[in-house]
């Protein structure tokens, strides 16, 4: 080959007589390897605003329906100043607490009607603002909402409930959350509402051909699974046949494989936010009940 002739490692040289078709195969080949390449880089890179949603615009807080509310602030290790909101029973502080852990999108206050829903139980509930989100500092991530678990773990058994009378309760990603600290510090019970197996699971469900996709951008993020493998305490999962967000069969993946303890699974109605109804309605199969069998009894 002459020296002054160029030859690129990428693109193949020009075909030869006869050979377009060929040529032009191996041409597309190496397009999409390098379109499938840039995807990955892209998707690794943008991952935390792909994942994470929050929003400053406050929604109902607990006290517009006469709940006790008390407004505190948690510093993470890494320095973030969160918001959190601690509710306490009817006629004072109570035995137990449940804290609630928000999915990713939106900000605390989309979880008052699960705070009004412990508190006519009987039970404290604390919930916190992740990184970014509402008016905590900080930008979201998934080192940062692990922090902001952590955190509201070291206020709530420091200053109201001891370590082994408090719930974890974590909402869709939340979920992942939740199972992250109950993993790190056993609680009372546990407690999955509308949660994946693990991240990567959502959309693979959905479109089964891009799992080897899913896997390579999301990895192992928030693997929930994994983790109940490892526990060892009451579970109640909480999940609706119509979630159009989180499909019904990753929660109930996550009840059928755990083996870890006492497990309940309540059936909701309605979509992936709003069939908390069914706890205020009795429950199709008993929602309320369960939540008070698991949570209240001693």
């Amino acid at each position: 080959m002459a020296h002054n002739e160029k030859r690129s490692l990428f693109i193949p040289k020009g075909p030869k007589k006869g050979q377009w078709g060929r040529w032009l195969l191996a041409r597309a080949a190496v397009f999409l390897v390098l379109f499938a390449l840039l995807s990955v880089i892209g998707g690794r890179l943008a991952k935390d605003r792909l994942i994470f949603y929050p929003s400053d615009e406050m929604w109902a807080e607990p006290a517009r329906f006469k709940a006790n509310q008390e407004e505190i602030w948690l510093t993470t290790e890494a320095g973030d100043r969160l918001k959190a909101w601690y509710v306490p029973a009817p006629g004072g502080d109570a035995a137990k607490t449940v804290l609630v852990l928000q999915g990713n999108a939106g900000n605390m206050s989309m979880m008052t009607d699960r705070l009004i829903a412990f508190r006519s139980l009987g039970l404290n509930s604390l919930a916190v603002d992740y990184p970014g989100y509402g008016d905590s500092s900080g930008a979201p991530s998934e080192e940062g909402v692990y922090q902001a678990a952590e955190a509201a773990w070291r206020w709530v058994t420091v200053n109201k409930t001891k370590p082994e009378d408090v719930v974890i309760y974590g909402f869709s990603l939340g979920g992942g959350v939740a199972s992250w600290l109950a993993e790190r510090h056993p609680p009372a019970a546990l407690v999955l509402d509308s949660t994946f197996t693990r991240l990567r699971d959502v959309p693979g469900y959905a479109a089964p051909w891009l799992k080897p996709y899913f896997y390579l951008v999301l990895g192992n993020d928030f693997d929930t699974s994994s983790r109940l493998g490892r526990l060892n305490c009451p579970l109640l999962v909480l999940h609706s046949p119509d979630d159009n967000v989180v499909p019904f069969a990753l929660g109930l993946e996550l009840f059928n494989s755990y083996q870890g303890g006492p497990k309940e699974m309540a059936v909701g109605a309605g979509g992936h936010m709003d069939f908390m109804v069914s706890y205020f309605a009795g429950g199709a199969d008993g929602y309320r009940e369960k939540l008070k069998k698991l949570l209240v009894a001693p």
